[in-house]
């Protein structure tokens, strides 16, 4: 027999608790915390930001990079930031000569910038920042300033709008090559295409500033003290002269060769030897060939001329030894003679470094005075 259980009576379930819920000051005060908090979050990112834009993406980031770049001396890296490298076309509008070379924009010949140490950025109008720099280049310290503008709106880039190269314009004087910071160059390397190459050579090259730069002459044949340029303003024309002058071996090889020249003069067996700045004349009858010696050498100088180095009159002296015979008695005289005269000539120093010296004589220089 199944039992049936006994009924049970109604059960209610208990209705669930709500959670206590804060009071309205407490959610206030919790809302204004994180309120104060996602503000002042904000507030240092637009700082972040504006101190980026100020100083790595801003004007001062831009001339930072490119100091940074001649610190390195890395020529390219210097030319690759915006605004620094000009075109033909530009180097006009940037008030630079148009045949300005870009040839020696390298490597070798930078002077590293060191010490570089922030000064102002400025607005000037029209969206130009001035951006101030103090630096070192060496011993010598300076201050440059850069102007720069903004391009391609809100998300755009800083670049220069005044280029930081300058030129020099720079005379090499009495021959082709130069050194530029201990470098050697030739003004045949940076001339424009087509140019003959002169006694006296101008040229014209474009520099990083800040930058000092030292132009001189240094080969076995020439040499020329130090020009220096310091260049710390860009787009200016900076002028720089280099003059040579012979060195010591350079003078002994024209000796040389002078003295050979004259040796040559010596050897011909007639009164007036030909090309030569010496002779001899009689009124009598000569007997037997004359026999000439140089007895005192031109002791030379090369002084610069218009076209090539020159030797300028020197004192020198042949002798003659010849036997007279009288036309009036028929007798013979031996004649030994010292025959005083003045040589000069042009010597021409070749791009390979031969050495060629040219004596002259009055009749090769269609000259009836005497040189000076």
């Amino acid at each position: 027999m199944t039992q049936v259980p006994p009924a049970q009576p109604n059960y209610v379930p208990p209705a669930p608790q709500k959670p206590d819920r804060p009071s309205d000051p407490a959610r206030t005060r919790f809302i204004i915390i994180w309120v104060i908090v996602g503000v002042m979050l904000l507030g240092a990112a637009a700082s972040a930001v504006g101190s980026l834009q100020r100083t790595v993406y801003g004007a001062r980031g831009t001339v930072t990079e490119y100091l940074d770049a001649l610190q390195r001396e890395d020529a390219a890296g210097a030319l690759e930031v915006p605004g620094v490298k000009l075109s033909k076309g530009e180097l006009k509008s940037a008030g630079l000569p148009e045949n300005a070379s870009e040839k020696l924009l390298r490597n070798s010949v930078i002077t590293p910038v060191s010490d570089t140490q922030f000064v102002s950025d400025t607005t000037v109008g029209d969206g130009i920042h001035q951006v101030t720099y103090d630096f070192t280049i060496g011993d010598d310290a300076g201050t440059a300033v850069f102007e720069l503008k903004k391009v391609g709106g809100l998300f755009g880039h800083w670049e220069f709008s005044t280029s930081p190269l300058a030129a020099v314009n720079l005379s090499v004087n009495h021959t082709t090559q130069f050194t530029m910071n201990g470098k050697n160059f030739d003004t045949r390397q940076i001339a424009p295409k087509d140019t003959e190459a002169a006694f006296d050579n101008i040229v014209n090259v474009l520099v990083f500033t800040p930058g000092s730069y030292d132009f001189a002459i240094d080969t076995d044949y020439l040499t020329a003290e130090p020009t220096q340029v310091f260049a710390d303003s860009p787009g200016q024309v900076e002028e720089a002269s280099v003059d040579a002058e012979p060195t010591d071996d350079f003078i002994d090889m024209a000796q040389e060769q002078f003295n050979a020249q004259l040796d040559e003069c010596a050897k011909q067996v007639i009164l007036q030897p030909t090309g030569c700045p010496f002779g001899y004349e009689v009124t009598d009858r000569v007997s037997g060939d004359p026999a000439w010696s140089i007895s005192s050498y031109p002791d030379i100088e090369l002084v610069a001329g218009s076209e090539s180095w020159e030797i300028p009159n020197t004192d020198a002296t042949a002798t003659i030894d010849v036997d007279v015979q009288s036309l009036a008695d028929g007798s013979i005289d031996k004649v030994t003679e010292n025959v005083p005269f003045k040589a000069f000539g042009n010597v021409y120093l070749f791009a390979d470094g031969t050495v060629t010296a040219q004596l002259l004589t009055k009749e090769t220089t269609g000259d009836d005075e005497d040189e000076n």
